[in-house]
């Protein structure tokens, strides 16, 4: 390939990496990509297939050194109360009756949770509730 079609395959790895998969494997492609792009321009360009394997050899060479640190470095760590947040305003049900301000559990995105009754009605078995807050582990449930 000639060294431009090099750098289009790397902005577009990059570009995918960015909006959608945000895992750094695309990240680390679009590094190689650049890489045989700057060989391909310096060595006055190498046969195709000589390109396709260092691009290879590169890809698999920087997933395994850059992208366990880029991962670290980058993502939230999970766990705290600030990671839980985009739960709030999400739909739970009760698996059981749940007096007003009383304990139970409800099932959110296919897993039981300890549920609070935020309300001052009884939440009925199956009925559709917003998740006020969390506490902990805790949901804290309206009606809808």
């Amino acid at each position: 390939m000639i060294w431009w079609a090099w750098i289009i395959l790397a902005v577009v790895c990059m570009a995918i990496e960015v909006h959608f998969t945000h895992d750094f494997s695309l990240f680390c492609a679009g590094a190689a990509a650049f890489i045989v792009a700057i060989v391909t321009i310096l060595t006055g360009a190498p046969p195709h297939w000589s390109q396709w394997i260092l691009f290879a050899a590169l890809t698999v060479a920087i997933l395994l050194a850059l992208r366990k640190p880029l991962l670290g470095r980058f993502r939230l760590n999970r766990g705290t109360a600030d990671d839980m947040d985009y739960l709030v305003g999400e739909v739970a049900t009760p698996d059981a009756d749940m007096a007003a301000e009383g304990v139970g559990r409800a099932e959110l995105r296919g897993a039981l949770w300890t549920a609070r009754n935020a309300g001052l009605v009884t939440l009925r078995k199956g009925q559709r509730c917003r998740v006020q807050r969390l506490e902990g582990l805790t949901l804290w449930l309206r009606p809808e």
